[in-house]
């Protein structure tokens, strides 16, 4: 598999442009709180771009499913899974949606970093990926902190154990 210095870096700057609309949102969303007015649809735009990625995440592994293992149908299936549960996320309360759609994202990126060592992608995607998460999981964080008030871990426990 040949690679280029060219392709990781236009991979890394197109995946930090993706990620911008989750820095962005998320920092509005954390300044002005749940009780502003521009909550809701900044809120909106913020889940449903979740959902986009995590279904933008979900064709890059259905299409290695394809290219790679064509006789292993379980691998076109695990690759639906993340943007189906997104898309359904999307519609629960808001602090779940957070919370399910930052479950997503995890495993969507231990997926992902752990397929980086089976040869079918460059030795960099896993760290990408793995990159990636973190920076998205931390926006997401944020905006939970939004939803509950004050940026208080203790508040956080509290809304994990209400989900669980």
């Amino acid at each position: 598999m040949q690679d280029t210095t060219q392709t990781r870096t236009l991979a890394w700057k197109l995946s930090l442009a993706g990620f911008l609309p989750f820095a962005i949102l998320s920092l509005v969303l954390f300044a002005t709180g749940g009780g502003n007015t521009l909550f809701p649809p900044l809120f909106d735009i913020f889940k449903v771009w979740s959902a986009i990625i995590l279904s933008f995440l979900g064709g890059i592994r259905w299409g290695l499913a394809i290219a790679y293992a064509p006789g292993e149908p379980r691998n076109l299936v695990l690759s639906v899974i993340p943007p189906i549960l997104a898309w359904i996320a999307v519609l629960l309360p808001d602090a779940y949606t957070v919370l399910v759609l930052m479950v997503l994202f995890c495993a969507q990126g231990a997926w992902d970093n752990f397929y980086a060592g089976s040869g079918h992608v460059q030795p960099w995607y896993g760290s990408l990926r793995m990159v990636l998460t973190l920076l998205v999981v931390a926006a997401h964080v944020l905006v939970l902190f939004s939803i509950s008030g004050t940026p208080d871990i203790g508040q956080l426990g509290e809304l994990v154990r209400q989900v669980l």
